[in-house]
């Protein structure tokens, strides 16, 4: 096995432990896994599982396997007082100059639409931002005489001046906390930050905006983000809902706002399980070193991520990368991964009851012998492909071609390599069809005329990193 093959498998996070075991066994049969069942609790309100992509590496390897977290919300009926869960929500807008013309024209129709969707328990409110930051409209109840105030508010914005992004975003967060007065009335939290161009007014680092937003968690909302057009920051504004365990849209065209407002809406109102944290021990010389794109704290003897909530009734997976020890053989156990969520008001906690045991053998066969194909193929599809989808977006916006195309080849070669033993049909489809694809989208950024070919680097940049984005996170 060539040394830069190995290298790449440690970027995507592949089967490095049985890589050799795939070069000297593709002349033979796949043998049925071994892998235990996956681990499954409840507790009424989530249920939790976890499956083991092998349970086997190899002697001296670099220790990594994946494992399929499985996170469930019970389909809970609306209380019989309650049509549906009310939703306290902070419209936080850029007004700034490159908003003028259809951008604002279409937020603005898009915020008086959500104010005709929302009901009298539900409360709204607005705050806008340029150079400076004005609270347009402080939580009001959609009341008919709420809802002609922040109509009238609405109509009131104009585009002008620079843009404060992080003087908009505290602004809404403290407006937020403030007329909730901690959530005691029950309803739903949700601030919303738009923007089309760079923060450089205030408060413009990353990490900084990013730590602003976290603070949501502890206050029991959460933060989403809309990137609008080619000239914002994706990746700031990735960050700033990853912390804020919101959600992030990209809209290629200002007409989409309505769809956004209505859904993040909808899926406010329908949580069940929200301030999602998940926790993964760090005992035995495990370690995290990634959660679907999510960020990954260690804490008191955790590794820990936030991935947001749960609506009533849906299932969300996680792809975590584990490394074990794989200095001598023995069995590594990994126990005690917990999530812990709010319901009604109340913090409830939900754990894997069972271990996971990973054994570190010298036997390159029975490490082969150990991948579960179910878990491996979706992992490469969901998780491995969605992160080269990334990746190579940042070439792209970077403008580095050759660059995109090698990340691509040294992904397929590798993904193939183990396929040939694993033989996924579904991964082989995915290597034929859909990186092929990707390889295509990088030729066609880079034709054609220069200024043809700045537009189309913003626009492929950003799409390939929202659908990346966006199928890791099952979002």
């Amino acid at each position: 096995m060539k040394k830069n093959v190995l290298k790449s498998l440690v970027v995507v996070g592949s089967l490095i432990a049985v890589t050799c075991a795939a070069m000297a066994f593709t002349d033979r049969k796949p043998q049925p896994p071994v892998t235990p069942p996956p681990v499954t609790v409840k507790d009424g309100v989530v249920s939790l599982s976890g499956q083991l992509s092998q349970n086997k590496v190899v002697l001296n390897g670099d220790g990594t396997v994946a494992l399929e977290l499985t996170l469930s919300a019970a389909d809970i009926a609306p209380n019989p007082d309650e049509a549906l869960g009310a939703v306290d929500m902070v419209i936080v807008l850029d007004r700034s100059g490159s908003m003028e013309g259809q951008k604002i024209a279409d937020a603005r129709q898009a915020v008086r639409g959500l104010i005709s969707t929302l009901t009298d328990r539900d409360r709204l409110a607005l705050v806008s931002y340029s150079d400076g930051v004005r609270t347009d409209a402080v939580l009001t109840r959609m009341t008919p005489n709420g809802r002609r105030q922040l109509d009238a508010a609405v109509r009131s914005i104009y585009a002008n001046g620079a843009t404060n992004l992080g003087g908009g975003l505290q602004a809404g967060m403290s407006l937020l906390t403030a007329g909730r007065d901690g959530g005691a009335d029950g309803n739903r939290g949700r601030v919303i930050l738009i923007s089309d161009g760079l923060a450089n007014r205030g408060v413009t680092d990353a990490a900084a905006l990013g730590n602003m937003s976290s603070l949501a968690l502890e206050r029991g909302f959460a933060v989403s983000t809309v990137g609008v057009g080619q000239d914002f920051n994706e990746s700031l504004m990735t960050a700033i809902a990853d912390r804020g365990a919101g959600a992030y849209h990209y809209l290629s065209e200002p007409s989409a706002f309505a769809a956004v407002f209505q859904k993040e809406f909808q899926h406010t109102r329908s949580v069940v399980a929200g301030g999602l944290t998940v926790r993964v021990p760090l005992e035995n010389g495990v370690a995290l070193t990634s959660a679907s794109g999510y960020p990954v704290f260690n804490k008191d003897g955790y590794a820990v991520f936030h991935p947001g909530d749960l609506r009533s009734g849906q299932t969300r997976k996680f792809f975590l990368t584990l490394n074990v020890p794989t200095d001598k053989e023995t069995e590594v156990t990994i126990a005690g991964i917990d999530v812990t969520y709010r319901h009604a008001n109340a913090s409830h906690r939900v754990a894997l009851s069972e271990p996971f045991l990973v054994s570190c053998v010298e036997d390159k066969t029975a490490v082969f012998s150990s991948i579960d194909r179910g878990v491996w193929e979706k992992k490469v599809i969901r998780e491995d492909f969605n992160r080269l989808k990334e990746e190579v977006a940042g070439f792209i916006k970077a403008g580095k071609s050759d660059e995109a195309m090698q990340r691509i080849q040294t992904y397929t070669d590798t993904q193939q390599s183990l396929n040939d033993v694993v033989q996924s049909e579904e991964v082989a489809e995915n290597l034929d069809r859909d990186v092929k694809e990707l390889e295509a989208t990088v030729k066609d950024t880079f034709s054609g005329a220069p200024s043809a070919v700045v537009q189309k680097q913003k626009s492929n940049a950003k799409a390939l990193q929202y659908e990346g984005y966006r199928e890791r996170r099952m979002k």
